[in-house]
């Protein structure tokens, strides 16, 4: 076995990380941790969870096939490096759902591993504009990078609250990632993108469905949105010359706009951000009456379609338009806002008092 045939390579790796998933996330159902429901919750059984251990163990066993049958693969010491600032996540959500660490302290460690990241990849340098770019001084870069991990990392953990929503979104999310390095030839982005979605399938086949068995937890969403949001800067540094700065916020806007939208209604009511709450999207349209399958599959849908805009995108040399993500962003906003008042008109009439 060599690396002369990469997608035998992608393969074969993939496999070990999702066995090792099945097998981990299995067996985490049976491991003693639990989620219990409280007022904000979108189930109303105790659940065991954690099951993102199997994620984790299953991209884990991923890279180490590569090391394993492929140690020519020039790229290891990065996607190792990578790794290992995810399995800080990891370990900073396997923390936060065994004792519930302070939001503060989550944002604070977020935000070192997102600087080591974006230091260890190198910051974008080019901002694309409708024809060309302009260059962006090293710290902006760095900045805008960093500010990027640390939205992404915890706003898939904010939207990890359906059974299947965040795995089925992300994988989906991943695999659009993974359809445009092939395209472009970014090797590390490739792998890193692959092994990710046959680690959240793996997970998937137990956290799909309206009776979940078991859910992912801060230890599995926590490393997903770092680990999207890193090889979404990796495919920006391995294809510079395609201009790729807005694949990651494409592929990933169901998730940003119920995100930042959400985020904006709750300031413009003057509450505050770091405390829990149940005002995304998806948490409302559960509590009118849409199962857990219809709003997964709701979001899974919206982000194929966001994935095969993102490679029309490429495609066509569009996708490096900064006109082209603002129109997407619009789009998407629209939608969202259209349910949002639906969604709010039909409470309204089911409880005139609070009008």
């Amino acid at each position: 076995m060599n690396f002369d045939n990469p997608i035998y390579a992608v393969f074969h790796v993939a496999a070990f990380a999702f066995f090792v998933a099945v097998a981990l996330s299995g067996f985490m159902i049976h491991a003693g941790l639990f989620d219990h429901p409280d007022q904000r919750s979108n189930h109303d059984k105790t659940i065991p969870t954690a099951g993102g251990i199997g994620i984790v163990g299953g991209f884990g066993a991923g890279l180490l096939a590569l090391a394993l049958f492929y140690p020519a693969y020039s790229n290891m010491g990065l996607l190792g490096s990578i790794s290992s600032l995810a399995l800080g996540a990891a370990l900073l959500g396997l923390l936060d759902d065994i004792y519930d660490v302070n939001s503060k302290l989550k944002f604070f460690v977020t935000t070192l591993l997102a600087c080591a990241c974006v230091f260890i990849i190198s910051p974008p340098t080019i901002f694309p504009l409708i024809v060309g770019g302009i260059p962006i001084p090293y710290w902006a870069g760095f900045a805008g990078a960093v500010l990027w991990v640390f939205v992404v990392t915890n706003g898939v953990n904010f939207m990890d609250g359906a059974n299947g929503l965040m795995a089925g979104s992300m994988s989906i999310s991943f695999g659009g990632l993974w359809a445009i390095s092939v395209l472009v030839g970014a090797s590390g982005t490739m792998l890193l993108s692959f092994v990710m979605v046959a680690a959240l399938l793996g997970f998937l086949i137990y956290n799909f469905g309206n009776q979940a068995k078991i859910f992912s937890g801060d230890v599995g969403s926590l490393p997903t949105g770092f680990l999207f949001a890193s090889a979404s800067l990796l495919l920006v540094a391995e294809a510079p010359k395609f201009g790729l700065l807005y694949v990651g916020p494409i592929l990933l806007l169901p998730f940003l706009v119920d995100i930042l939208l959400t985020m904006f209604f709750r300031a413009s009511l003057r509450e505050n951000l770091l405390t829990p709450h149940s005002s995304h999207l998806y948490q409302r349209l559960i509590r009118n009456g849409k199962s857990h399958v219809q709003v997964s599959v709701l979001y899974g849908i919206a982000t194929f379609l966001m994935g095969v805009i993102t490679v029309l995108g490429l495609w066509f040399r569009l996708v490096n338009s900064v006109s082209f993500l603002a129109l997407w962003v619009c789009i998407c906003s629209l939608v969202y806002l259209v349910i949002y008042k639906k969604l709010s008109s039909r409470a309204k009439q089911q409880n005139p008092q609070d009008g």
